[in-house]
């Protein structure tokens, strides 16, 4: 266990935690918009800056999600400084991706609620966080989107902007943004990945081999096949028909009721 003193209080923490861990573990809200548990440290939207200084550590602004806790070190998530870099970099943010609602409310709690830094010429929900991109990478093991440019023109793309052919379609880069500006769209039997005007990945959708519903994709099969043992392979089943499947008898008499009346 390590002892760090945070806003004033003294804390013991597991000596693993970065700040922002141990933070949210002691009660503590610090807001962050690249932070995941499931990821590593990026520490890109410096939302979460706290004041810290310790032994070896000269005082000063720091991304918490970042910083590991160390003996003797003293945080504080709420000082003066604090708050203020907060809201400058919550206004840049806001005027890079001012269509961002999650990002916008985010704001609203430290009073930001317009940019004096004007607005980006791209326009969209997307923050940058860089979710999809490290989940992609990190999770998928495929790195079929990634960043391109740099500054307000910094965008999420594929390869050359076109159709990628390291996609499995997966929909994990959908599943993790938290602006909905990556999303799977299934119709007809095929899965699109898109990002606004951008398609990621096309694909036809396998069915599921109960009741026909057009369920994953052959290059997402493969990828577990090949992660699974060779006796424990997968199933194209739906949930669905999972639940129903594994459903006990009265279960099962219960679900049928209705069609019987």
């Amino acid at each position: 266990m390590t002892t760090i003193t945070l806003n004033g209080e003294t804390c013991e923490v597991a000596d693993t935690l970065t700040v922002l861990e141990a933070a949210r573990a002691a009660g503590v809200d610090i807001p962050s918009l690249c932070h995941h548990p499931g990821l590593g440290a990026y520490g890109a939207c410096r939302v979460c800056v706290v004041e810290a200084e310790g032994p070896g550590l000269r005082k000063g602004l720091m991304a918490s999600c970042t910083l590991p806790v160390s003996n003797g070190l003293t945080v504080r998530t709420d000082s003066p400084a604090v708050e203020q870099a907060r809201r400058m970099v919550f206004e840049l943010l806001v005027g890079r991706s001012p269509d961002a609602e999650p990002l916008r409310d985010m704001a609203r709690r430290y009073g930001v609620e317009s940019s004096r830094f004007g607005q980006s010429a791209v326009h969209d929900e997307c923050v940058r966080c860089g979710l999809c991109v490290r989940a992609c990478r990190e999770k998928i093991g495929t790195a079929a989107i990634s960043f391109a440019g740099r500054g307000q023109t910094r965008v999420v793309t594929t390869e050359f902007n076109a159709i990628s052919e390291l996609c499995i379609g997966c929909g994990a880069c959908a599943a993790i943004c938290p602006t909905g500006t990556v999303y799977v769209d299934d119709q007809r039997g095929e899965r699109a990945i898109r990002r606004r005007e951008l398609t990621v990945a096309r694909f036809k959708l396998e069915p599921c081999l109960v009741c026909g519903t057009p369920l994953v994709t052959e290059k997402f099969l493969l990828r577990r096949m090949q992660a699974l043992p060779e006796d424990c392979q997968p199933d194209v089943i739906c949930l669905d028909c999972k639940r129903r499947r594994t459903a006990t008898s009265a279960e099962m008499l219960e679900d049928l009721w209705p069609l019987a009346e």
